[in-house]
């Protein structure tokens, strides 16, 4: 079982856009997301029970934590181009969002509590419990949750898959997650 809590800090979160700035972007596949991708993705949103504006796109999965992928035999990648798809109607919930991931770092920025944590660092301003919470809850609310590829092992028993949630500078969170397929069943974390 691999449960990686990545947490998200200003350093990590430049160091990740420098590196991407060297790597291609990936193309967009033009096929649907099939029913075991959408089962996987549903099973990793159900855990979350908050309204979450979802990326309508997901992103490439690192695989650089081998860690997480011993002792599973994946599928070889296909080809030498990357592939992300496009996340539309089916998996869209109640809670669920979707939202153009670009757009919504804007939003992210605006409503970013590191502001006010400025304040009372830098300026040395008083804020009270109620301002931190207003700013808090702006934050979480305007949060980007994002999903990458699925990884399978040959067989489809087990998937690789990993999500983030960001909601500023110093505020968010993010898992890799190995779901086991369990019979006929929806995928388990594992």
């Amino acid at each position: 079982m691999c449960r990686r809590l990545m947490i998200c800090v200003l350093f990590a979160i430049s160091s990740v856009a420098n590196a991407q700035e060297d790597v291609p972007k990936p193309k967009v596949s033009d096929a649907p997301l099939t029913s075991e991708q959408v089962a996987i993705y549903r099973a990793v949103l159900s855990t979350y029970y908050r309204v979450l504006n979802l990326a309508n796109i997901t992103e490439l999965l690192d695989r650089t934590d081998t860690e997480c992928f011993k002792g599973l035999n994946l599928e070889a990648a296909q080809g030498t181009t990357a592939f992300i798809h496009r996340i539309g109607p089916e998996l869209m919930v109640d809670k669920i969002v979707l939202v153009d991931p670009d757009r919504q770092q804007g939003t992210i920025k605006e409503n970013d509590p590191e502001k006010l944590m400025r304040k009372v660092i830098d300026d040395h301003e008083q804020i009270t419990d109620e301002q931190l919470d207003k700013s808090l809850k702006r934050a979480f609310s305007s949060g980007l949750f994002t999903l990458s590829e699925i990884a399978f092992d040959k067989e489809h028993r087990h998937a690789i898959v990993s999500y983030g949630f960001v909601c500023g500078a110093l505020c968010g969170h993010g898992n890799l997650l190995v779901l086991k397929k369990v019979g006929h069943k929806e995928p388990t974390l594992s």
